[in-house]
C-alpha cells in the first residue's frame, strides 16, 4: 500500500510540474539560524501527524531534512506537497524570512479557505513557486506581482462546483504578470480571472515575452479570441490550454503561427464555425484537443508528413505515424473518416463519438494496439464484415451503436481473444450471426445486438460466453425455439433483454437461472408467468408485456424487495393476488390491456407509475390512494370502468407529474381540495398533464391549478362540470393543450388582460358548452404558437428516464361527427373548435394571424357578418367548419 501511496505522490509531483520531482530529494546541510525558521515553521503550521511523510521528521538534531534543499548553508528549495497542512501560515510565519529561497512547493495541502499571504512577496529570490490546490481562496495577493524572477507560477486548483475560488479582480491580470517578465510557465486552472479575450491577449503579449506554457481552464474568459494575432509575439509558446471557458469564437487561425506549439486544449470553449486546418498541420502539435464543441464543424485534413501529433482528442491521419490517441466527441464534424486512417500503426484508443460522420469505417488491421474503437452516434454505413477485425488482438472495446450500418456481423468479432464489450444496436444489420468457436474461453462481458434486423435462429453460441453481465438481443428478427435453461450458464449474468423478436421461449419446469437484476421478455410468446422468477432477488426490472401470458398474476411477484419497474400489460392475466404492503421500492407498474375483472387494487407505498388503462374489471380507488402515491410522479388509471368518487387523498400526491384518471365512471365533484386555493396544489406542483376526460364529474372547476405552472395538457372533456370559463389558467405560459369541451361551462371567454397570455398554446377546445357573447379579437391574438411552426418536441414525458419508458399525451378531437384520436400530440398540429356554443357577432378578422392552424371549427354558433377575408392567409388550413351559423355576404376567393 506504501509502494502506491508513493507512486501516486510521484505523479503528482510529475502532473504539477516536470521539476518538481528532483524537490523531494535531500541535498547539502543547513546552517543554524535556517534550521531554527524551519523547526518554528512547523511548529507554527497545523499538519496531521498521520499523513505527513516530510514535517513529521524535521528535528534539531536532522542533519538533513526531507522536502529541504539548502546549498551553502541556505535554504533553497521547499517541498511540502501533500503534508495535511490545515493552517498556520500569515504573513508574520518564518517562511517568508528564509530570504535565499529558490522553489517552494506547497501544493495539495487544505490551507482552511484561507487568502494567500501577502508575505509570498517577500520571496524575492523565488524563481518556482507552486500553490495549486492548497485549499487558497480569495484574492490572488499584488506582493507576488514583486517576484520577477519567477520562472513557473502556478496556483491553479481542481475545478469542484460550488466550492471557493481564487480571484484575480485587484489585482488583475495585467497587474499581476506586468512585472513577471522571466516567466516560461503560468499554470491560472480554476481561477476567476473574469476578462475578455481582448484582455488576456493584450496582458499576457506586452509582459510575458519568454512565456512557453499558458493553462487557463475553467478561468471564466468570455469573449472572442480570433482578433488576438498580437499572442503571436509569444513565439516561444508550446502549451496553450485554454478549454473550458465561454470563448465563442471561431478558431483562431494564428495559432497556426506558434511554431514551437506541441499541446493545444480549446476543449469546451464554444467554438464555433468552420475547423481551420491550417494550424492543425504544425509538424511540432502532439496534443490537440476540441472535443465538446458542439458548434464546430469542418472536415478531417491532411497532415504534414512526420508530423509529431500523438493525442488528437478532436484528421490525411495516416502521416500521422506517432499518434496513438484520438479523441473527437460531441462535436459536429462531418463527412468522411480518411482512408489514411488505416496507417495509423501506432494508434490504441479512438473516440469519434456524437458526429455527423458519414461513409465507410476505413480498415484498421494494421493498428494492432487498438483497445478501443468508439464510433457512435454518427451517420457511418457499409458493411463491416470485410475490415480484418481478427488482426486486432489487443481490442477490448468496439462500440458501433447508433449508425447506418449494414450487413452481416462478421463472427471473428466474437473471439477476438481480449473483446471484453461488443455494441453494434441501433443499426441496420441483417443476415445471421453465424456459431462460432472456443466461446467458453474469452472475455467478452457485454453483447448488445438489439435494434438491428438481425434474422435466422439464434446461435447455441452465445449461451457459451461465461463472463457475460450484460445480454441485449432485442428487436430483431431472431428465430426459433429454445429453453430458459440455457440462461442459467451465464453465471454472471445481471442484465437480460430478448424481446421482440420471432423466436419463442419454453420457460416450463425451468431450473434456477442467475440472479437478474433486469429481465426484458417481451413478446416471447410465453404463456404463462415463468415460475423461477420466484427464486430471484435482484430484480429491478422485469417486463413481461406483450405475451400470451393468462390466468392469474402470482401472489410471490409482489415479494421482490428491489422491484422498481413491472410491467405485465398486453396479456391475457383475469385476475391480481392483493400485492404485499413490502412492496416499497416499486415505480412502474403497467398492467393494462389485460383481461383483469372484479378485484380492488390498493396500490403499493411509494409506487411512482399505476397504469391499469384498457382493462376489463370494476375498480373503486382505494380512499388512502394519495398516502400512497405520496412520492409519485406517474399516476394513471384510465381507460378502466372504475366508479365511485375521486378520494381527497389524491391532493396528497404533491410530486405528480402526470394524473391521469381519463376514460372511467367516476362520478360527484372533484375534490375540495382540488378548488380551494390553500389546501390544494403548493407552490411548487409539478403537474404537467391532468387528464380528467371522458367520466362522470361535475361541480366546479378547479382554479386553483394556476398554481401548476409547469402544466402543459389539461384535458376534462366530456363530463358534467359547471362553471364560468377559468381565466386563472391564463397564468400558465407553459399551457399547450386545453380541452374543456362537452361540460356545462357558461358565460364568455373574455378575460382581463392581467391574467397573461397563452403564447404555448396549441390546442384548444371548449366545444359543445353553453359559452355566449362575442369573441375577444386580443384573445385571439395571443395565441403566440399558432402564428408559426415553432419547433417545440413532441409532447412527452421521461417520467424514469433509465427505464426508457416515456408517456405521450392523447387527445380526442371530433371531426364532422367523427371522434377522432391523437395518440401522440404532434407539435405542428394546432387546433381551435369553439363549436356548439351560443357565440354570437362576427368572426374576428384576427383568425387570420394565425397561419400555423390546421383545424378550424366555429360550427353551430350565432356567428353574423360576412366571412373575413383574412382567413385566405391560413394556408396550412386542412379542415375548416364554419356551418350552421348566420352568415351572410360572399365566400371570400
Amino acid at each position: 500500500m506504501r509502494n502506491w501511496l508513493l507512486l501516486w505522490l510521484v505523479l503528482i509531483l510529475a502532473h504539477t510540474n516536470p521539476f518538481s520531482i528532483d524537490t523531494v530529494l535531500v541535498s547539502g546541510q543547513c546552517f543554524g539560524d535556517q534550521k531554527l525558521l524551519l523547526l518554528e515553521l512547523k511548529n507554527s503550521l497545523n499538519f496531521s501527524a498521520s499523513f505527513s511523510t516530510k514535517l513529521i521528521k524535521w528535528n534539531q538534531s536532522n542533519d538533513s531534512w526531507d522536502g529541504v534543499t539548502c546549498k551553502g548553508g541556505q535554504v533553497t528549495g521547499l517541498d511540502l506537497t501533500n503534508e495535511s497542512i490545515a493552517g498556520g501560515l500569515n504573513d508574520s510565519s518564518s517562511l517568508f524570512r528564509l530570504n535565499y529561497l529558490q522553489r517552494l512547493n506547497l501544493a495539495f495541502n487544505n490551507f482552511p479557505s484561507s487568502e494567500i499571504p501577502s508575505g509570498f512577496g517577500n520571496l524575492t529570490n523565488l524563481v518556482y513557486l507552486n500553490l495549486s490546490n492548497a485549499g487558497f481562496t480569495g484574492q490572488v495577493p499584488i506582493g507576488i506581482s514583486r517576484l520577477t524572477r519567477l520562472v513557473t507560477l502556478d496556483i491553479s486548483l481542481l475545478y469542484f462546483p460550488g466550492l471557493n475560488s481564487l480571484k484575480l479582480e485587484n489585482p488583475n491580470l495585467k497587474m499581476l504578470v506586468g512585472n513577471l517578465t522571466e516567466l516560461r510557465e503560468f499554470y491560472l486552472d480554476g481561477v476567476n480571472v473574469s476578462v475578455t479575450g481582448h484582455e488576456l491577449c493584450n496582458a499576457l503579449s506586452s509582459s510575458l515575452p519568454k512565456l512557453q506554457v499558458l493553462s487557463m481552464m475553467n478561468c471564466y474568459l468570455s469573449g472572442p479570441i480570433e482578433s488576438c494575432s498580437s499572442l503571436v509575439n509569444l513565439r516561444f509558446l508550446s502549451v496553450i490550454k485554454l478549454g473550458n471557458n465561454n470563448l465563442s469564437t471561431t478558431v483562431p487561425e494564428f495559432f497556426g503561427h506558434f511554431n514551437n506549439l506541441t499541446n493545444l486544449d480549446l476543449s469546451n470553449s464554444g467554438l464555433q464555425g468552420e475547423f481551420p486546418q491550417k494550424f492543425i498541420q504544425l509538424q511540432t502539435l502532439q496534443t490537440l484537443d476540441l472535443s465538446f464543441n458542439e458548434l464546430l464543424q469542418g472536415s478531417l485534413p491532411e497532415f504534414a508528413k512526420n508530423a509529431s501529433l500523438q493525442t488528437l482528442v478532436l484528421n490525411s491521419i495516416g502521416n500521422l505515424r506517432y499518434l496513438s490517441r484520438i479523441e473527437l466527441v460531441n462535436c459536429s464534424f462531418d463527412g468522411n473518416i480518411p482512408s489514411s486512417f488505416a496507417n495509423l500503426s501506432q494508434l490504441t484508443y479512438v473516440d469519434f463519438s456524437l458526429n455527423n460522420f458519414t461513409g465507410s469505417i476505413p480498415s484498421l488491421s494494421k493498428s494492432k494496439n487498438l483497445t478501443q474503437i468508439t464510433l457512435s452516434h454518427n451517420y457511418l454505413t457499409g458493411q463491416i464484415d470485410l475490415i480484418q477485425w481478427e488482426y486486432l488482438s489487443s481490442l477490448l472495446i468496439l462500440n458501433l451503436r447508433f449508425n447506418l450500418l449494414k450487413g452481416n456481423i462478421p463472427s471473428s468479432l466474437f473471439i477476438l481473444p481480449s473483446i471484453q464489450k461488443l455494441q453494434l444496436s441501433y443499426n441496420q444489420f441483417s443476415g445471421q450471426v453465424k456459431e462460432f468457436s472456443d466461446a467458453t474461453s474469452h472475455k467478452l462481458d457485454t453483447l448488445d445486438l438489439s435494434y438491428n434486423n438481425i434474422g435466422g435462429e439464434l446461435p447455441m453460441s452465445i449461451w457459451e460466453f461465461r463472463r457475460l453481465k450484460y445480454l441485449s438481443l432485442s428487436f430483431n428478427n431472431f428465430s426459433g425455439s429454445f429453453h430458459i435453461n440455457l440462461v442459467q450458464q451465464l453465471r454472471n449474468l445481471s442484465y437480460l433483454d430478448l424481446s421482440y423478436n420471432r423466436f419463442s421461449i419454453n420457460t416450463t419446469k425451468a431450473s434456477s437461472v442467475p440472479d437478474l437484476s433486469t429481465l426484458y421478455l417481451a413478446s416471447c410468446q410465453l404463456r404463462t408467468i415463468p415460475e423461477f422468477l420466484a427464486g430471484q432477488h435482484r430484480l429491478v426490472f422485469l417486463d413481461l408485456s406483450d405475451n400470451q401470458i393468462e390466468g392469474k398474476i402470482p401472489k410471490w411477484i409482489w415479494e421482490f424487495q428491489h422491484l422498481t419497474y413491472l410491467n405485465l400489460s398486453f396479456n391475457l392475466l383475469d385476475h391480481i393476488e392483493t400485492p404485499s404492503s413490502n412492496l416499497t421500492s416499486l415505480l412502474v407498474l403497467d398492467l393494462h390491456k389485460n383481461r383483469l375483472r372484479g378485484q380492488t387494487l390498493p396500490l403499493p407505498p411509494f409506487a411512482t407509475h399505476m397504469d391499469f388503462s384498457s382493462n376489463n374489471f370494476t375498480l373503486v380507488i382505494p380512499p388512502a390512494i394519495g398516502t400512497t402515491l405520496s412520492d409519485a410522479v406517474f399516476f394513471s388509471l384510465s381507460r378502466n370502468y372504475i366508479q365511485g368518487f375521486i378520494p381527497k387523498s389524491i391532493c396528497k400526491a404533491d410530486y405528480l407529474e402526470v394524473l391521469d384518471l381519463s376514460h372511467n365512471n367516476l362520478r360527484g365533484n372533484i375534490p375540495d381540495c382540488l378548488v380551494m386555493d390553500i389546501i390544494n396544489f403548493p407552490e411548487t406542483c409539478g403537474l404537467k398533464t391532468l387528464d380528467l376526460s371522458r367520466n362522470l364529474l361535475g361541480g366546479k372547476f378547479p382554479t386553483s391549478l394556476a398554481n401548476c405552472t409547469t402544466l402543459e395538457v389539461l384535458d376534462v372533456e366530456t363530463n358534467q362540470i359547471e362553471d364560468v370559463f377559468p381565466c386563472e389558467l391564463k397564468s400558465i405560459a407553459s399551457l399547450r393543450v386545453l380541452v374543456l369541451g362537452s361540460n356545462k361551462f357558461h358565460g364568455g371567454v373574455g378575460c382581463p388582460e392581467t391574467n397573461g397570455n397563452w403564447t404555448m398554446l396549441q390546442i384548444v377546445d371548449i366545444s359543445s358548452n353553453n359559452f355566449s357573447g362575442t369573441l375577444r379579437a386580443e384573445w385571439l391574438t395571443s395565441l403566440e404558437a399558432m402564428k408559426a411552426n415553432i419547433d417545440f418536441n413532441d409532447i412527452e414525458y421521461p417520467f424514469l428516464p433509465f427505464s426508457g419508458l416515456y408517456y405521450q399525451d392523447t387527445v380526442s378531437i371530433t371531426f364532422k361527427g367523427l371522434q377522432v384520436e391523437l395518440v401522440k400530440i404532434l407539435t405542428p398540429f394546432t387546433l381551435i373548435d369553439f363549436s356548439c356554443n351560443n357565440f354570437e357577432g362576427p368572426i374576428p378578422d384576427t383568425l387570420g394571424a394565425l397561419e400555423a392552424l390546421y383545424f378550424l371549427n366555429l360550427s353551430n354558433n350565432a356567428f353574423s357578418g360576412p366571412i373575413p377575408p383574412s382567413l385566405g392567409h391560413l394556408h396550412q388550413l386542412e379542415s375548416l367548419d364554419l356551418s350552421r351559423n348566420d352568415l351572410n355576404g360572399t365566400i371570400p376567393t
